[in-house]
């Protein structure tokens, strides 16, 4: 069985894709957990365990779930994504940076202080709602921004200042690339398309595009090097997003630790749906390999809880 532990508010990101088709062969061996409830489990079931959505708990919830992981462990449960140990955003973005592997730096915008390079935007630490700022070309315009953020109710201390990595190519073009690792599997889902440099959604198709995506997935071209990006991260479930600069290095935006898997099969145009359906088989065939036993739970009655209280939660779209 795959204990997959969330936030409670945020839970949608697997379960939708468990409700829909593409989902189903999933349903019987995989739960969504939220984490309000295993706190309050008095014996752990056995399986494999996903601690998801590190980047949205403070020091305490991470401090606690790192007993909890102590217990799993010694009863011999496998576990993926360390609740201390796994790098959160900023901490993974100022390792690829030291590394040499990411051009541009982040900040906490509490702390930080020139110099940066200019242009920078702003972004919350936390969550994956993308710039919250256009680009920002000197100190005042920052500060100004900055005011307007925590005036609409945003903590200072949640905002991060980064520095605009241009990955454009020749034609003004942008690619977001994503891909998951699931265990030992690193799996290819998708490249975005836009002349937008901040890329949540693709505004570009065409046959040349989708010819691009179909080779990306099917041939997984970074999958060494994005191997060794999970491995610093000491993540070993989440979706990689990253692009390629002029000279053809990788560089990472984040890794999401709770990564939406699928829309609904309908939400996908008619052009490009059997890449999702492509993938949605790669995901399951990924998670059936971290299933350390392939059985559904033993003990129905924590299953059928955590099923209730994740269906009575929201059903948000996180790309």
């Amino acid at each position: 069985m795959i204990w997959y532990l969330v936030t409670a508010p945020h839970a949608y990101t697997v379960s939708e894709h468990l409700r829909g088709d593409w989902g189903a062969a999933l349903r019987k061996r995989m739960v969504v957990m939220p984490y309000e409830l295993l706190t309050r489990m008095p014996v752990m079931p056995q399986g494999s365990y996903i601690f998801s959505d590190l980047e949205r708990l403070d020091a305490l919830p991470r401090k606690i779930l790192g007993r909890v992981w102590a217990r799993l462990q010694d009863s011999g449960c496998r576990m993926l994504n360390h609740p201390e140990r796994s790098l959160r955003r900023l901490e993974l973005l100022d390792a690829l940076h030291k590394d040499g592997r990411n051009d541009f730096r982040a900040f906490r915008a509490d702390t930080a202080g020139e110099p940066w390079r200019y242009p920078v935007f702003l972004r919350q630490e936390k969550e994956h709602s993308g710039a919250q700022s256009p680009l920002l070309h000197d100190l005042q315009s920052v500060r100004e921004a900055l005011l307007q953020l925590v005036l609409a109710g945003h903590a200072l201390s949640d905002l991060l200042v980064v520095e605009m990595c241009d990955t454009a190519d020749a034609d003004g073009i942008y690619r977001k690339y994503s891909a998951f690792r699931i265990g030992e599997h690193i799996v290819p889902r998708h490249v975005l398309f836009s002349r937008n440099w901040m890329l949540k959604d693709m505004d570009l198709v065409g046959p040349a595009r989708r010819a691009e995506i179909l080779d990306y997935c099917q041939n997984n071209p970074h999958e060494s090097e994005l191997r060794g990006i999970f491995s610093r991260a000491q993540i070993g479930y989440g979706r990689i997003d990253y692009a390629l600069d002029r000279d053809g290095r990788i560089q990472v935006w984040e890794i999401n630790t709770n990564p939406q898997i699928m829309r609904a099969p309908s939400a996908y145009p008619e052009s490009v749906r059997h890449f999702h359906q492509a993938f949605a088989g790669r995901y399951l065939e990924a998670m059936q390999a971290i299933d350390s036993d392939g059985e559904e739970s033993t003990d129905a009655r924590w299953s059928d809880l955590a099923r209730a209280l994740v269906s009575k939660g929201g059903r948000r779209s996180q790309p």
